[in-house]
Order: C-alpha cells, then sequence, then structure tokens
C-alpha cells in the first residue's frame, strides 16, 4: 500500500497546538506542554517546533494547515477528521475558505474513505483558491508573531508544491478503490465539462498516471507475451486474440481516464500508442502473411474499442475492421463454395461438361443453406464460359435450367428474372441451329418452333408466333421462309454480351 502524501495530522500546529500568530516564546511554551503530554514523540515535537521557527519552512506548514479558520472551527474540524465521518466533515467544509477545505479534503482523500463527491469537491476548492486573500491573512498573522513576511513568488511556489502533494493523495484515494479507473473516469469526464483547464485536474491525472504503471507494465508484458506465442504456426489465435482483447479491456480500465483528458488536451496518450502499434503489426501480419482474416478483424476491433480516443489511430482501425470484415467474408465465402467453385472451374477444361455432376453439387450446396444468389452466380459463370468460349448454348441452357428449375433454391426476384432471361436467349441460340437445319422439313421445323415459344420472350416470341402461323398454313409454296429466319437469326446474341 502506498503512503499517503497529505496529512492533516502530521501539521506542526496540530502536533504543538500552535496558532498562526504564535510567537517563538509562544511556540516555545507550546513545545514544553507537549512534552509533558507524551502524545508525540520528541523527535517529531522537535521537527514541528524547527518548522515553525524558520521561515521558509513555516511557510509549507501555514499553507498545509487551516488558515482563516477560528479556534473553535478548527476544534470542530479536527473532531470530525478523529471520527472519520466524511459526509459531515464535506457539508461543514462547505462553506470553509478553500485552502483550509482543500487542505481537510486532501486529507480525507488519502485515507481510503472517500467517494465521488470528495474528489469534486477538491478539485473545486483548488480552482476557487485565492492567492491574494491567503497572502494577506499570512503577513498579517506573521507580523503579529514576529516573522517575516511573505512575497507572493514565494507563496505561489509554496502553492504550487501543496497542490502537487493534494493530487498525489488524490490519486492514492482513487488506487484505493475496487475500479480505480472507472471512478477517475467519471471525475475527469465531469470536470472536463466543468473546468477543463484546471491546474489541480491536469497534477490529478497525472498523479493518477504514474501510480497506473505498475499495472500498465504488468499488462503490457502480458500483451508482448500473445505476440511472441501468436508468432507461432501452430498456436491457437482464437485463444490469443481472446486473451489480447480482454488484456486491452484491463488496460482501457486503467489507462482511459488519462486518455480522456489527452484527447481533450489535443493531444494522443503515448503508451496507448504503443500498445497500438504492438497489435496493430500483429493484425497486418496475420491479415498479409498468414492470411487469418478472421482473428485479424477481431483484433482490430478491439483496439477500435479500446483506443478511440487516440483520433489518428481510430480512423486507421476503422479502415482495417472494414478491408478485414470484406476479406473475412469472402474467405468465409470461398471456403463456403469451394466445392461448387472447384467443380465449376474443372468443368470449364472437360468438354463436353459434365452438367449432372455440377448441377448435384449446385443442389446439395443449395439444400445445405448455402446463399442462393451466390451459388447461382457461380453456376452462371460457368454457363457464360460455355456459351462465349465453348459455342455451346445447349450446356449453357440445361445448366441454368437445371438451376431454375430446382425447388430447393430460391433466389431473389430480380436475379431470377434476369437468370430466365438469360436461360430464354441460350434456347434460342441454341434452337436456331436446329431449325436453320431442319430448313424445308415443315414438321421438323413445326416442331422447333413449338419447342422454341416454350421460352421466348418479347419480339422474339412475337417473330417465332408469325413463323408458327406460316408453318401452320402448310402451304406446298415456299412461303418466303428463308426471309423469316434471316429475321430471326439477327436476333441471336452471344450471351452475357
Amino acid at each position: 500500500m502506498i503512503a499517503r502524501s497529505f496529512d492533516l495530522l502530521e501539521s506542526a500546529f496540530h502536533i504543538l497546538k500552535a496558532a498562526y500568530d504564535s510567537d517563538r516564546s509562544d511556540i516555545a511554551e507550546l513545545v514544553e506542554d507537549a512534552e509533558f503530554d507524551e502524545v508525540f514523540e520528541p523527535q517529531k515535537i522537535q521537527r514541528a517546533q524547527q518548522s515553525l521557527l524558520a521561515p521558509n519552512a513555516r511557510l509549507e506548514q501555514e499553507i498545509s494547515w487551516l488558515p482563516e479558520l477560528s479556534q473553535a472551527q478548527t476544534t470542530n474540524i479536527l473532531s470530525l477528521v478523529g471520527s472519520g465521518d466524511l459526509e459531515a466533515l464535506i457539508e461543514t467544509s462547505k462553506h470553509a475558505p478553500e485552502l483550509a477545505k482543500a487542505n481537510i479534503l486532501a486529507h480525507f482523500a488519502g485515507t481510503g474513505n472517500v467517494n465521488d463527491t470528495l474528489f469534486h469537491a477538491l478539485v473545486s476548492a483548488w480552482d476557487e483558491i485565492d492567492q491574494e486573500n491567503i497572502l494577506t491573512f499570512l503577513n498579517d498573522n506573521r507580523l503579529s508573531a514576529g516573522f517575516p513576511s511573505v512575497g507572493r513568488p514565494q507563496m505561489r511556489n509554496a502553492l504550487v508544491e501543496l497542490e502537487r502533494q493534494h493530487a498525489r493523495s488524490a490519486a492514492v484515494g482513487i488506487w484505493s478503490l475496487d475500479r480505480p479507473g472507472e471512478v477517475m473516469d467519471r471525475i475527469v469526464e465531469a470536470e472536463l465539462r466543468r473546468h477543463p483547464s484546471s491546474s489541480f485536474l491536469e497534477q490529478f491525472v497525472r498523479s493518477y498516471d504514474t501510480l497506473s504503471e505498475p499495472d500498465l507494465a504488468r499488462i503490457s508484458d502480458e500483451i508482448d507475451e500473445v505476440i511472441s506465442d501468436a508468432e507461432n504456426t501452430d498456436a491457437d489465435l482464437e485463444a490469443l486474440v481472446t486473451r489480447a482483447s480482454d488484456l486491452l479491456v484491463r488496460w482501457d480500465d486503467v489507462n482511459q481516464p488519462v486518455q480522456v483528458y489527452e484527447q481533450h488536451q489535443g493531444h494522443e496518450e503515448g503508451r496507448s500508442k504503443r500498445i497500438y502499434e504492438k497489435l496493430r503489426s500483429l493484425c497486418l501480419d496475420l491479415a498479409n502473411n498468414r492470411s487469418e482474416f478472421t482473428e485479424a478483424r477481431r483484433l482490430s476491433e478491439a483496439l477500435l474499442r479500446t483506443f478511440p480516443e487516440l483520433e489518428s489511430v481510430a480512423e486507421v482501425l476503422k479502415g482495417d475492421v472494414a478491408a478485414l470484415e470484406n476479406l473475412d467474408e469472402q474467405q468465409k465465402l470461398q471456403e463456403e463454395y469451394k466445392t461448387l467453385i472447384d467443380a465449376c472451374e474443372a468443368a470449364k477444361t472437360k468438354l463436353p461438361t459434365p452438367v449432372s455432376t455440377v448441377l448435384k453439387i449446385f443442389k446439395d450446396t443449395v439444400s445445405k443453406g448455402g446463399d442462393d444468389p451466390i451459388a447461382f452466380n457461380i453456376l452462371r459463370d460457368l454457363a457464360l464460359h460455355i456459351n462465349n468460349d465453348c459455342n455451346d448454348p445447349q450446356t449453357a441452357f440445361k445448366l441454368l435450367d437445371g438451376a431454375l428449375t430446382f425447388a430447393g433454391a430460391r433466389p431473389p426476384k430480380e436475379l431470377r428474372e434476369t437468370l430466365e432471361g438469360e436461360r430464354a436467349v441460350l434456347h434460342r441460340n441454341w434452337k436456331m441451329s436446329e431449325l436453320e437445319k431442319n430448313k424445308g422439313n415443315i414438321s421438323a421445323m413445326s416442331k422447333t418452333v413449338d419447342d422454341m415459344l416454350k421460352y421466348a420472350r418479347g419480339t422474339d416470341r412475337a417473330e417465332l408466333l408469325q413463323l408458327k402461323s406460316k408453318i401452320d398454313q402448310k402451304s406446298n409454296e415456299k412461303i418466303g421462309w428463308w426471309v423469316t429466319i434471316g429475321v430471326i437469326i439477327l436476333l441471336v446474341v452471344i450471351f452475357g454480351g
């Protein structure tokens, strides 16, 4: 346990029961009385005497006691201090002069008997201290006691040192709590709203930060261990990233108030940034060199949750998370559809394409919960290759038709309409060559046109109906069929063009 920095009861004024206007003769008598009472050790009494007789040491004692309070008020305050009744003490000290109030609150801050109200009151008291009033009070009493007066620079320097002592005591009080970071964070947030330029608040945060160093050093060492372990190719990355995330939570529990304060001052907290840099390097290694996108994304998200106060870092991490989410999703899709993708890629090198094999894998994939649009688009890519590169619209048609007629597949309406249109084009491309081959055979032409009408759409369907009508006339004359055929041939397009 760290000893508290400020103790009101260690004051020379308290030990000797001296007043601010006690002169040298008074102090000598008070020393004799203290030695007779035997409440304090002789060495402590002697040190108290020396502190009140030496002008510079006396100033330290004067400002760290209860200036501007009457003897009755001092007695009442000491009674409350002795009882440890913090609530009553805070209420009683509300109207006390600010420096006396600050000394009372700082004493309690270091005892472990603390709450948020005490810390806010201490910060506020320091913000309201009037150096001129204190200087006047001390010099008036020094004049009566026969001691040299105090100058403004001397007073200012002494108050600066006392402020540091109070800040250390307040920080010790914070660290006596179960969740110091949580309490400190509340105080910092509230005081930044109330008085962001408070010099005491700055000292308070700096003292808290100093006391946090042992905890942060331990956490940093554990993070280094995680990074070292993660370098092993057989490491359990999921467990290591979970551990790193937990360590970041612990880091933030301690360091968050300092990050918030530094952010408000326009700075980025240095130790947190170094932790970020080490762990982001691990993220980059996992993503770029090992394709471990899921764990890299999890770690980046943990960093973003921990360090939003590091503004330049937060922007980089947002970009990292977005990129890793995309890569992670692509990798998962690659793994989920690997069998279908591999089958389609293999089919491109085998002619004629084994449609039944590909369709079986497609149906298995969809039946297991595969996303219909993705599975259809993988199949569609193969159909595009078969039609355009292999000039085989018949096989391409069978591929798409088999997918569209599978009861277990339910592509979105817009995608289904697109695929049905492309299936019609493939069917037309296939049957047009058959129609031309049957030229002159009215019966065969009629059958082919009937087949084509099953999938034909729009102007294609209108042209085919016109041709069907002429064929059905069963005229022995050649009814210019070649003209109609020529018109239809012009409609043939390359699938996907």
